[in-house]
């Protein structure tokens, strides 16, 4: 064992594991070992787990609910940091107090080991708005953060109703830092490339009616199920979508920007190798049908990639987020 490494299980204890396997941690179920792997629950294990690894030079991989990600069939080296971190609470309210109501936002402040499907149930169920498009989705706040997760039905983004969060910067220093720090965009936020660690979130949400916005979320499961293939183990989607100018280029019909729509037409739903297939339901999925390996995913997305490219003319950009040796 590296030298580094023995020093980090002598600072963290017997809760370190080694050649710890990760498929059962994603949602494809689909990768090889970490070196090293530790859950944290709290912050303050969080913390300290990082930087005890950053300042031994070991690499660190912190990992939520495991969605939109492919672990390489080889795992990756360095620790993996599972966050496990739970808490959520209302913080308090912002603005006038008019007919016994408030004209501003209330403020939920949670840990980003929270998955977001238990966030989106506690604030609905408080009567309050601005998540409840996202319910049924199998990550946790700090993926839908790190990624600005999206909904289509209408759109609207994670992001939308970020207030403040507290993070841990490459100087190992917890700062809070505003909404506007991430600088959100489709599919990204600024910690895709500073690396900084999320550790605590702040959403401004607005006083709504329960019932109402039980409906809403209600009827985002119900689109998703008809939509998008249920009862199989995937990452979510597996391309980015197009933007508008690509989609002139591809001239697609009604200038549509679904990936999807162009890997359909490439005729690729459904096509299979080895463990891995093209949803039959909706080609911008992935799914692992019969003990996938990773090898036989990337197979599938250089295939999609080619064949969209040379029929379309336009490159599709990955959303799944690879980790490890590939």
């Amino acid at each position: 064992m590296k030298t580094e490494y023995t020093q980090l299980k002598q600072m963290l204890g017997d809760r370190v594991k080694e050649n710890e396997v990760l498929a059962p941690y994603t949602t494809f179920k689909i990768g090889g070992p970490a070196d090293l792997f530790y859950e944290a629950k709290t912050i303050e294990e969080l913390v300290r787990v990082i930087v005890s690894a950053r300042k031994l030079g070991v690499s660190i991989w912190v990992l939520g609910g495991g969605s939109n990600v492919l672990v390489a069939d080889m795992g990756l080296r360095g620790l993996v940091v599972k966050n496990s971190t739970s808490r959520i609470f209302l913080r308090g309210m912002k603005g006038a107090f008019k007919s016994g109501e408030s004209s501003g936002n209330v403020f939920v402040e949670t840990d980003t080991g929270v998955i977001m499907n238990k966030l989106v149930r506690f604030s609905v169920e408080e009567g309050l708005a601005g998540l409840e498009m996202h319910l049924g989705l199998p990550g946790t706040v700090g993926g839908a953060i790190y990624m600005n997760s999206k909904w289509t039905h209408p759109e609207g983004y994670v992001g939308d109703v970020v207030y403040q969060a507290e993070i841990l910067n490459s100087k190992n220093e917890q700062q809070v830092v505003p909404k506007s720090y991430f600088q959100f965009g489709y599919d990204s936020s600024l910690i895709q490339k500073t690396g900084d660690i999320v550790l605590r979130v702040v959403f401004a949400l607005r006083q709504g009616d329960k019932e109402k916005l039980w409906e809403s979320a209600n009827a985002a499961i119900a689109y998703r199920r008809e939509s998008q293939p249920q009862g199989v183990l995937g990452p979510g989607c597996t391309f980015r979508n197009i933007t508008k100018a690509q989609a002139m280029t591809a001239a697609t019909p009604q200038g549509t920007t679904s990936a999807g729509f162009l890997i359909d037409h490439a005729g690729l739903k459904g096509v299979t190798i080895g463990g891995a297939q093209i949803s039959p339901v909706h080609a911008n999925f992935i799914i692992n049908r019969n003990k996938a390996t990773a090898s036989d995913v990337i197979q599938l997305i250089s295939r999609a990639k080619e064949q969209v490219k040379r029929q379309f003319g336009v490159l599709l950009e990955e959303e799944i987020v690879r980790i490890g040796e590939f």
